[in-house]
C-alpha cells in the first residue's frame, strides 16, 4: 500500500491492472478520485473517472 497523504492533485499513479491515472481529488488519506490515462481493462477508456484506494496503487510516477 502506498501512502497517499501528501500526494498532490495532478500526480500520476500506476495501479494494479495496467491502469495509469491522474489524481483529480483527494477524498481522504486512503481514497482518491482519478482520471484514467491508460487501462488494460475492457470497456475502460481514457478520460473515465473512478475512485481508487491506496491498496490499488503500485507507485506514484509523477
Amino acid at each position: 500500500m502506498i501512502e497517499l497523504i501528501g500526494v498532490p492533485v495532478g500526480a500520476k499513479l500506476r495501479l494494479h491492472g495496467g491502469i495509469v491515472g491522474e489524481i483529480l481529488e483527494c477524498i481522504d488519506d486512503e481514497w482518491v478520485k482519478i482520471k484514467l490515462l491508460q487501462s488494460d481493462r475492457p470497456n475502460a477508456k481514457p478520460g473515465d473517472e473512478e475512485l481508487c484506494h491506496a491498496t490499488d496503487v503500485i507507485e506514484v510516477i509523477g
